[in-house]
């Protein structure tokens, strides 16, 4: 009874394996074929992504979307993988919020190597509708190292505050 049981053991774990090992498709295959159909859209947070998704509607099947930033993860201070490179390299559209948390965004678009890639800067298209960064009561104000090559005079380089995706008007634009 014991050697069948290890026999039938033996042959379970032997077929589960092989049905892992299932082939990559080639070229030129219907798998292959299929992906190369869809437009791939890589979204760097989650209410860029959302806003793809609830835009595509029914024809969300048509699109490979991406998240790049996994929950948990602070857009203030994300540095992106090599596997995240790439999925922006062969992406279709990236967007991304900009300003100072995306700074490594312009270095991930050269190294991309990808003449027809569509790139949206929200900052960017929002223009002047991007307010200004303001410090209000109960807020602390940043601390900033004023270098030489600074503003003169007293005088502050605007910054702007990059949650652009809080705004209902925004996200109409």
């Amino acid at each position: 009874m014991k050697r069948f049981l290890s026999i039938l053991f033996s042959l379970a774990l032997i077929l589960s394996l092989l049905a892992g090992c299932g082939r990559t498709p080639a070229p030129g295959d219907e798998a292959s074929a299929a992906s190369e159909d869809t437009f791939r859209v890589v979204a760097t947070i989650f209410p860029i992504y959302d806003w793809v998704r609830a835009l595509a509607g029914d024809r969300v099947g048509q699109f490979d979307l991406t998240l790049l930033l996994d929950s948990g993860v602070d857009l203030h201070s994300y540095q992106p993988t090599a596997d995240d490179l790439i999925k922006i390299a062969n992406c279709d559209l990236f967007l991304y919020v900009g300003g100072e948390s995306d700074q490594w965004v312009e270095e991930a678009l050269s190294s991309a190597n990808n003449p027809d890639l569509i790139v949206i800067d929200l900052m960017d298209v929002l223009g002047d509708a991007v307010k200004e960064e303001e410090v209000v009561e109960g807020m602390e104000a940043e601390e900033e190292d004023h270098e030489d090559n600074g503003p003169e005079d007293g005088e502050e380089e605007a910054e702007y505050d990059e949650h652009v995706w809080l705004s209902l008007k925004n996200a109409a634009v």
